[in-house]
């Protein structure tokens, strides 16, 4: 079978056939040939309230508990594991450069909102490691820079947009509205009449994705993009649900912020796709993290009783570390 990259679902490219090296044995699996891993795939029923497991990390926080917790009764069957989460340190040093600011004029619609500048990348094909992780969960690579943004997505559960930060108007990225009917042509290259009640990334001047949503035309990364612009943020999900049906649009973005993002995990997801950009694109940073939370939410605290837990459970449990009675 003569096919091209595309045709076999391993790459972009349709520009030509396949040429295998002249050693090849003939009988080889592709798989082996190309590098393509197998994998197994676990396929869970995700409840609406449950957008917490709405990611690698998610499931793998609730396979640890039950884990940790099986056979409980037990003597000495608890276990202590816990989730090991991605490196994200030794991202701390700064080469003082381009620098992009925020702005939320709609802090109602925008809880929360990260980002950071990174210049001198490289945009080009993923790694086979890379590509091969992103197909297993069903998601075609692109670039490199797109790919990390997906990759983090599925794996924390936390949306990102990366912007070609020479586009950014006047150097500010402003969260606001625009009046009903303006237009808008996104990413499929169809122009469509904003609602006054959609939320809008935009620099100084023009909009350029629809919050939480769907990217504008002009909106990210090409091949000949050098500086770079990471967005993580946390929008309120009312104002997403509302939008996605306007628009007639559910991306993996909206259908995570609609159902309520983690808002604590904005700052902590920035820092593991910027690391894999350093990693695979290289660049520097040349930003601080700005980090823009006008109204920060307080931590749940829960105090209950272990005499009423033990009554409604019918057990006995063993009382760890401090707890209000």
């Amino acid at each position: 079978m003569i096919c091209a990259e595309d045709e076999l679902g391993i790459g972009n490219s349709h520009a030509g056939i396949l040429v295998l090296p002249d050693d090849t044995p003939v009988g080889l699996p592709a798989a082996s040939l190309f590098g393509i891993e197998e994998d197994l795939i676990f396929t869970i029923g995700l409840t609406p309230n449950r957008v917490d497991a709405a990611s690698h990390l998610g499931v793998a926080r609730d396979l640890v508990a039950v884990y940790n917790n099986h056979g409980a009764d037990s003597p000495g069957a608890i276990r202590h594991e816990q989730l090991k989460m991605p490196d994200v340190e030794g991202l701390d040093t700064v080469h003082p450069g381009l620098a992009i600011g925020i702005r939320i004029e709609d802090p109602e619609a925008c809880r929360r909102y990260s980002g950071l500048t990174i210049s001198g990348i490289r945009v080009e094909p993923s790694p086979a490691w890379l590509c091969n992780r992103l197909m297993a969960v069903g998601l075609r690579p692109i670039n490199n820079i797109v790919d990390i943004t997906n990759y983090v997505l599925m794996e924390t559960g936390q949306p990102l947009h990366a912007f070609d930060a020479d586009k950014i108007t006047g150097k500010t990225v402003v969260v606001r509205k625009f009046p009903e009917n303006t237009p808008f042509t996104t990413l499929d290259e169809t122009e469509r009449k904003l609602s006054s009640r959609d939320l809008m990334i935009c620099d100084t001047e023009k909009p350029m994705c629809i919050a939480g949503v769907f990217g504008g035309i002009h909106s990210g990364v090409t091949e000949t993009t050098v500086n770079l612009f990471l967005e993580s943020a946390c929008f309120d999900p009312v104002h997403i649900r509302k939008t996605s049906r306007f628009h007639g649009l559910q991306t993996d973005a909206s259908f995570r912020f609609e159902r309520g993002s983690d808002i604590d995990i904005t700052v902590a997801a920035l820092k593991r796709a910027a690391g894999l950009v350093l990693q695979l694109a290289g660049g520097k940073i040349t930003s601080e993290i700005i980090d823009v939370y006008p109204n920060p939410v307080p931590h749940a605290h829960v105090t209950f009783s272990f005499h009423h837990l033990d009554r409604l459970t019918g057990k006995k449990l063993e009382q760890i570390g401090r707890a209000h009675v």
